[in-house]
């Protein structure tokens, strides 16, 4: 008797770890720039220390240096390989572009996006190569 529901409670365990994660809930946070890369070429480690970016539902904000650049809303593809995110820019830099992309995360606290800034196509591999392509590694930020 003690076996079955040590079995159970074993089973019941590896059925809720092997859910598939909820990728907006794991975007939530703020995040800083680790390296970017734009058209093929590194951006400077100065500058990307500069860049936050907030995530909160399905709304982003950009700031640069403290100031709001950019605000919008995106939609993420989980199930496609790679996974996708179409972003729409509401407010900034962006307002009305849409901008497509592809994603991987790698554990809760990195973030990789290859963004198509022309928003004509989604990126086919995670490279930054090409004219309006842009590659960010995005770092949680630690909460001191």
């Amino acid at each position: 008797m003690i076996k079955s529901g040590i079995l159970s409670i074993w089973l019941l365990t590896l059925a809720v770890t092997s859910l598939p994660a909820d990728d907006t809930k794991i975007f939530n946070g703020d995040w800083e720039v680790a390296v970017a890369v734009i058209e093929g070429s590194a951006v400077p480690a100065d500058f990307n220390k500069m860049i936050q970016l907030k995530m909160r539902g399905k709304q982003y904000m950009t700031s640069r240096m403290g100031e709001v650049v950019d605000e919008g809303t995106f939609i993420l593809e989980e199930d496609t390989k790679p996974a996708k995110i179409e972003i729409t820019g509401v407010k900034g830099e962006n307002a009305g572009k849409k901008i497509l992309g592809i994603y991987k995360l790698e554990g809760r606290d990195k973030l990789t996006i290859c963004y198509s800034l022309e928003g004509k196509a989604y990126p086919e591999k995670f490279d930054g190569k090409g004219p309006g392509m842009v590659l960010i590694t995005y770092s949680r930020k630690k909460v001191k």
